[in-house]
């Protein structure tokens, strides 16, 4: 299987039927789904996750039975507002996948993974007249050989 095939396939194998002060939060490939409902959540309009922008190279650590790979993933978790919001929500929910995919020293809990380091944590937030949006944007880099 192709190695971006395989992080996408674990990563959902992980966050399927994932929940959030007891609501399912649906995860996307790249794009939503427009057919799928998206839950409200303390107050939110709108609760979602997107995985996205696949990287893949060989880590600089080679091992002598397989070669070692850097599997790189995006993911963003998006919540909409009124005009009144809080990005509190998006890094909660971020802070709780983060802990559903490795342990506080980056080991991994995805079979196959040896280690998932977290390359870059962002806040950003997105305004219009009629709505806010706050994302928390996690980038990783999930270490796997062979």
């Amino acid at each position: 299987m192709d190695n971006a095939t395989f992080i996408r396939y674990k990563v959902f194998e992980k966050l399927n039927g994932f929940t959030f002060s007891g609501v399912e939060i649906p995860i996307f490939d790249e794009y939503v789904n427009p057919s799928v409902s998206l839950p409200s959540i303390n107050g939110s309009h709108e609760t979602y996750i997107i995985s996205q922008d696949q990287t893949e190279e060989y880590n600089e650590t080679q091992t002598i039975c397989d070669p070692r790979f850097n599997l790189n993933l995006t993911i963003r978790i998006i919540t909409t507002w009124g005009l009144v919001g809080s990005k509190k929500l998006c890094e909660d929910i971020g802070d709780a996948i983060l802990n559903l995919l490795r342990d506080k020293r980056g080991v991994s809990k995805i079979e196959g993974i040896k280690d998932v380091e977290l390359l870059t944590a962002q806040s950003l937030p997105e305004y219009s007249d009629s709505q806010i949006s706050f994302s928390k944007v996690l980038i990783l880099n999930f270490i796997k050989n062979g």
